[in-house]
């Protein structure tokens, strides 16, 4: 119920959320995305919800049937609107509109509000479950129990928001006892029931059917995700538990002020007098915040990487809902504290709501956003009819199922999930609806998985840039994707042409849109390396590697490719720009490594090509008269790879004539290091019959 207090900020009722109508809906529409837009899962959830699909575990039943439904209704808008009531009925209709007007600039919500995905329906159960549990009597706990249990059929994090829901109800549950109890779990597992349109609606063999979970044996380890190890999980594997819980507090914290700002103060003050006037209400909030937030966090262990984040980013919203409601508590108490200090209070607020929104006025544009269709639209030109394309990303790929469930497009090409490729119902949905097609175990199955399956798909097997191909398969670029076992003799298909590059924004800088702009570089890259190895690059070679360097400016190899083109043409000094410019980005990446807590192996690998770049340089700098450039050169490959034969060589080279001693002992580490070695053998033996 309302703080009685609240009576000496009441204002007419209808004038606050028709001032969050007149303020959000508008945004909200202006900034939506012409069409699919590129994140995570949208592909998936926007054809599973066209063809009334099951999308992957847990299925997702509730956002399915929504989504189906409302599939034009951004459901942040009503989510806001339903935090709006539920903070005035704590506290008053005024001091609840700000809070919630931040709430609705938030970047992340306004993010999940654009896309296919299911998590801004889960803020808005979160939300509801907020007001429901405030309210007295037993209806409001069957009401509570039975929106937990359905909100758990969209999202089974909810189920984090469930200790703040029973201390909210405690009063009403104690009071009705173990009877009331047993009822609102009853009520609970009707809303849970919605799982039961899986089984049903995979009986009908749909196009989307993941895990077919119509199979008795499938469907509760769907529900838990037993048979889904999630991005979240396997990358959290590989770390030490709670190993990176202190730099995703430091994110959080980053994302608190990029959402609240000045509006902090607001709530810590809100959070400190909760103490005061509602213990039970603050602990309620505390745990929700706790649950959701700290704990999670802990849990997920994820790396501060930009993919790791961009996965974690969007259940920072359920604690966001605590912070949200104790900044409303914060302006409400003051303003009752201190009458007098209202106007202050109003402009703090105020001025809040501005910096959250200019925090995220650009990046929350989408109205441009292209980029997944004309990704998807350019992969499916890039092959011959009946040919078949292996992706693995999420955006990639969905985005490919897409265009195909929904638009229609190229039904003639076979689009395999290589990711899924090993798995019997995988298989088993391919042959019902793919019956021509061959599959084998593409992820993890070897070379000898891809032989077979190219010579058992005739029509030509390709790949996109993001598949993992073995080493010994053979590829030529062909568009935006490889062709896999080319004829002999081919030659690389078009790509300046396949491109829809004026619509690709390159001023957005999402990560899932730069993510897709990683792929047409490349395929710009592997075009250009390609006719590199075929014999030189060419000016329109040249032209494409900028183009790449331009699309991702942390993709070394464009600048070091530049960098053979004009060592080819003997313009030493050009080239060492290049090489320095590659070397440079790796050691870029190497530092970027260090600050998201990359995998051993991974800084490995940069540390070796690393080595290469700075080789390349050193040779360039040695050409150009620059001696001291190339030992600094030659030295830090060595401190990158000190198994590089070649910069010892070239350091012995470099001594040549100047001093003997430090010849001998190079080349004697280039033997030592590559025994086979022949120029470094000559040369030793040279200095031995002196």
């Amino acid at each position: 119920m309302q703080d009685p207090a609240a009576q000496k900020l009441s204002l007419p009722a209808w004038l606050p959320p028709a001032l969050l109508a007149l303020a959000l809906v508008p945004l909200y529409l202006y900034c939506l995305p012409p069409v699919l837009p590129p994140y995570r899962d949208a592909g998936e959830m926007a054809g599973a919800a066209w063809t009334l699909g099951v999308a992957h575990q847990p299925g997702y039943p509730l956002y399915i049937i929504s989504a189906k439904l409302f599939s034009l209704l951004p459901l942040g808008n009503p989510a806001v609107f339903v935090f709006w009531r539920a903070a005035a009925a704590h506290f008053s209709s005024w001091a609840a509109l700000p809070a919630a007007l931040l709430l609705g600039l938030n970047f992340t919500l306004r993010t999940v509000s654009s896309v296919p995905e299911m998590y801004a329906l889960n803020f808005f159960f979160a939300a509801a479950l907020l007001l429901t549990a405030s309210l007295p009597g037993r209806a409001a706990v069957f009401l509570s129990a039975f929106l937990l249990g359905l909100g758990m059929a969209n999202r089974m994090d909810l189920l984090l928001a469930a200790p703040a829901v029973l201390i909210l109800l405690w009063p009403s549950l104690r009071a009705g006892g173990w009877a009331l109890f047993f009822k609102a779990a009853g009520f609970a597992f009707l809303g849970f029931s919605l799982y039961l349109f899986l089984p049903l609606r995979s009986a009908g063999l749909p196009v989307f059917d993941w895990s077919h979970p119509a199979d008795p044996a499938t469907f509760l380890a769907v529900i838990t995700r037993k048979s889904y190890g999630s991005t979240l999980d396997l990358i959290s594997l590989n770390y030490a538990r709670g190993e990176l819980f202190l730099p995703s507090l430091k994110y959080y914290a980053g994302h608190l002020w990029q959402n609240f700002s000045l509006a902090l103060a607001l709530a810590a003050a809100g959070a400190w007098l909760e103490w005061r006037r509602d213990r039970r209400r603050l602990a309620a909030l505390a745990a929700l915040f706790l649950f959701s937030g700290p704990l999670f966090l802990f849990m997920a262990n994820m790396p501060p990487n930009p993919h790791a984040l961009a996965i974690v980013e969007p259940y920072y919203l359920l604690p966001d809902l605590t912070v949200a409601f104790w900044a409303a508590a914060g302006l409400f108490h003051l303003a009752v504290l201190f009458p007098r200090a209202l106007p202050p209070l109003a402009l703090a607020a105020a001025a809040a709501a501005g910096l959250v929104w200019h925090n995220g006025a650009y990046a929350s544009d989408r109205r441009w956003l292209f980029a997944a269709e004309d990704y998807a639209s350019d992969a499916l030109r890039s092959v011959p009819p009946g040919a078949t394309l292996v992706a693995k990303k999420d955006v990639q790929l969905f985005s490919l199922w897409y265009l195909q469930s929904v638009k229609g497009l190229r039904p003639d090409v076979s689009v395999v999930a290589q990711g899924l490729s090993g798995a019997p119902w995988y298989r088993a949905l391919q042959g019902r609806y793919q019956p021509g097609l061959r599959l084998h175990n593409l992820n993890g199955g070897g070379a000898e998985q891809w032989r077979a399956f190219a010579g058992d798909n005739p029509g030509g097997v390709y790949a996109t840039m993001d598949a993992e191909l073995p080493r010994e398969v053979p590829s030529l670029p062909s568009g935006l994707v490889n062709e896999l076992y080319p004829a002999r003799g081919s030659a690389p298909g078009p790509t300046w042409e396949l491109y829809s590059l004026p619509r690709l924004d390159r001023r957005y800088r999402d990560f899932f849109d730069r993510d897709l702009g990683t792929s047409y570089a490349q395929a710009l890259l592997a075009g250009a390396a390609r006719r590199s190895a075929d014999g030189g690059l060419d000016p329109a070679s040249l032209r494409q590697l900028r183009l790449a360097a331009l699309l991702d400016p942390d993709l070394p190899d464009a600048p070091l490719f530049e960098g053979f083109y004009y060592s080819s043409k003997a313009d030493w000094r050009t080239a060492k720009g290049c090489f320095r410019a590659s070397a440079e980005t790796y050691e870029r990446l190497l530092l970027l490594g260090v600050k998201y807590y990359a995998l051993p192996q991974l800084r490995r690998s940069l540390e070796n090509a690393s080595a290469y770049a700075w080789l390349n340089y050193g040779v360039a700098a040695e050409k150009t008269g620059d001696r001291r450039a190339a030992e600094e050169a030659y030295t830090l490959a060595l401190r990158r790879n000190p198994g590089m034969a070649d910069a010892h060589y070239n350091l012995a080279i470099l001594y040549w004539n100047r001093d003997w001693d430090r010849v001998r002992r190079e080349l004697s580490e280039t033997l030592r290091v590559n025994p086979a070695h022949q120029q470094a053998r000559r040369y030793l033996t040279q200095l031995g019959a002196r």
